[in-house]
């Protein structure tokens, strides 16, 4: 589809894991959506700051172009996506190179880690077949 569009597009794709529940309310004032309780404001502070989050050490974001990225803070919040990641891979839809990685912390969170996989984008004809 790329070269059919007037402007390159590339895009990245970021998973924030968050298995505690959220309080969610419509604010009818501001017409949106809102989270109450501390918790639920981490979660706000840690969502808008991991875009821009580095890999610990380096100068290199977490996001890459062509890449997912699973961000999250406890080992057993990612045993799901896990078989998520390899029921895809089984289908050729991501590659094989999963990437463990820590971060930096960030202002209001640390010890976040992410599984950084990369699109099979050579998988044109099953890509075009759901797209």
């Amino acid at each position: 589809m790329q070269p059919s569009l007037k402007t390159k597009l590339d895009i990245t794709q970021l998973i924030l894991v968050h298995t505690n529940p959220l309080s969610i309310a419509f604010r009818q004032d501001e017409k949106k959506f809102d989270v109450a309780g501390a918790d639920n404001i981490r979660y706000e502070i840690t969502k808008k700051r991991i875009d821009k989050a580095l890999i610990n050490g380096t100068d290199e974001r977490v996001t890459q172009v062509g890449k997912f990225a699973i961000i999250y803070s406890h080992a057993d919040e990612i045993v799901e996506y896990r078989k998520y990641i390899d029921y895809l891979i089984s289908k050729n839809y991501l590659t094989n190179s999963i990437e463990d990685l820590e971060l930096e912390d960030l202002n209001g969170a640390s010890g976040l880690r992410a599984l950084r996989v990369e699109v099979n984008f050579s998988n044109t004809k099953e890509l075009d077949e759901i797209g």
